[in-house]
């Protein structure tokens, strides 16, 4: 490992057989906002916190002018409820900038799966159409052929080619490695996401099968407002777009023909 990434331990967690979910920013933030609005709900507490050199060379200045290096973190959630699994939850504001980065990190992910004897990691992605989507469907990927059935049995479509790339991919491929089953749970975005949306449409969708995959219930509704917001405000850029394009044509179609003898 790298000598000069950072790690800072808070404490040390007791947990019952943990799963891990891992939710890093990417196309459309739907993993990020997957983790966050997850660990939000379930109250979850911070306990490691990971600093890399591969993270791009810049800091966040929030709102009260206070700094924030770029990092990612270790939450955990005890399932006090039920006798079902308890959680770590791994998420941040960055991802690491190059190969060698995405590989350190996802090895101090499974160094610390290992240590807690995780027995299933959930992996959340994005999985990109090149057209506007009103309801997200969530597709999978597994490293167990058994896991197959099971993604179906909560309605996810399991992708039959493609990859999925960045840390989200890279710790749910080498969980395999680990023989650590994984499953990996992509929601649909648009391809113009990547860009302009937070897409809470697709977190939403995710959330609402992981959180059936877990056995537990947490509240949707802060979460259904923020998809509707932007729902609306990707209709308001496809508006938008639909009236520049007939502006456009409409101009063409004023412009003087020109014949040449």
């Amino acid at each position: 490992m790298n000598k000069t990434m950072k790690t800072i331990v808070y404490r040390e967690p007791v947990l019952r057989r943990p799963y891990l979910i891992c939710g890093l920013p990417g196309i459309g933030y739907v993993a990020k906002l997957s983790a966050d609005y997850l660990k939000t709900q379930l109250n979850a507490e911070l306990f490691e916190e990971v600093y890399s050199p591969s993270f791009p060379p810049y800091v966040l200045i929030r709102k009260n002018g206070i700094v924030e290096l770029l990092k990612n973190e270790f939450y955990f959630w005890k399932n006090e409820s039920s006798s079902e699994h308890d959680l770590i939850i791994f998420s941040g504001n960055v991802q690491a900038g190059s190969p060698e980065g995405q590989f350190e990190i996802v090895e101090e992910i499974l160094k610390l799966a290992t240590n807690f004897g995780v027995s299933k990691i959930f992996s959340i992605a994005a999985y990109v159409r090149q057209q506007s989507i009103d309801a997200p469907k969530v597709f999978g990927a597994v490293t167990h052929q058994d896991l197959i059935p099971y993604l179906k049995k909560f309605g996810v479509d399991p992708m039959e080619e493609g990859s999925i790339s960045g840390t989200n991919g890279l710790l749910f491929g080498h969980a395999k490695l680990g023989d650590i089953q994984s499953i990996c749970l992509l929601g649909e975005t648009p391809f113009f996401s990547r860009q302009v949306v937070v897409d809470a449409k697709a977190a939403k969708a995710v959330l609402a099968v992981l959180t059936k995959m877990l056995k537990i219930k947490i509240d949707m509704e802060p979460l259904e407002k923020q998809a509707k917001l932007t729902e609306d405000f990707v209709n308001e850029v496809e508006e938008v777009s639909r009236r520049a394009i007939d502006e456009m044509q409409k101009a063409q179609e004023r412009e003087v023909p020109r014949y040449y003898v």
